[in-house]
């Protein structure tokens, strides 16, 4: 959360902890019940923290999930961009930069489902965050193009970009999907942990891509 404008990180290691539980209880009841159907009331009580911590350091629970989502999206970019501008990274093959970018997708809906559950519905209704979550795929869309364009010197590059763009909003999407049922999707195949969809996904984008698998 410390890349949110709307927070500032407490000094005390007291503080950091009730405000770690705040933030986990509200992350778990906003991704199960929606931000409507959950209370102030609701979270701390999962906390164990007193109501008059929360409104210490938020005005309400509409500003605790903008101060996560803008927090959690800094954190992620950051380390986003520091795996794609790695030494690692520009070392790979072509076929290492596709698996890197989808593992990039994949563990992410794996590690931070809840969170991004929630992220993705609101996509459907608030412009700002459909408007943000466009911009963080464009930003990991083009870290991922330039490694590419600089292993494929042979390929036009701006072609390269747009096909990389749209392998991420394709696997990406089908992804999302998978994950915004509570239960995960039904259909078979569609499953974030099952390893088939993400070594589908890769044969896919490599073929896609015009890379040797």
């Amino acid at each position: 959360m410390e890349g949110s404008e709307a927070f500032s990180k407490p000094l005390q290691n007291r503080s950091r902890e009730s405000l770690g539980r705040i933030v986990r209880s509200a992350v778990k009841q906003f991704s199960a019940k929606g931000i409507d159907a959950t209370r102030v009331a609701d979270i701390v009580g999962e906390a164990g923290v007193p109501v008059g911590t929360f409104y210490k350091h938020f005005a309400d629970k509409e500003a605790l999930l903008t101060a996560i989502i803008a927090g959690y999206r800094s954190c992620r970019m950051r380390e986003i961009t520091a795996l794609c501008t790695s030494p690692v990274a520009r070392a790979a093959t072509p076929r290492e930069i596709v698996q890197l970018h989808l593992n990039i997708v994949f563990t992410a809906f794996t590690v931070d489902a809840g969170l991004l559950r929630l992220i993705e519905r609101m996509r459907l209704e608030n412009p700002d965050v459909h408007q943000d979550q466009s911009n963080a795929n464009d930003t990991v869309a083009a870290l991922v193009a330039d490694l590419l364009v600089e292993k494929l010197p042979d390929r036009d590059p701006e072609q390269l970009r747009r096909q990389v763009l749209y392998a991420h909003s394709i696997i990406r999407g089908a992804v999302v999907w998978s994950v915004l049922p509570m239960d995960g999707e039904y259909g078979r195949g569609l499953k974030v942990t099952d390893g088939d969809f993400a070594s589908e996904a890769l044969e896919m984008a490599l073929r896609y891509l015009r890379i040797e698998s």
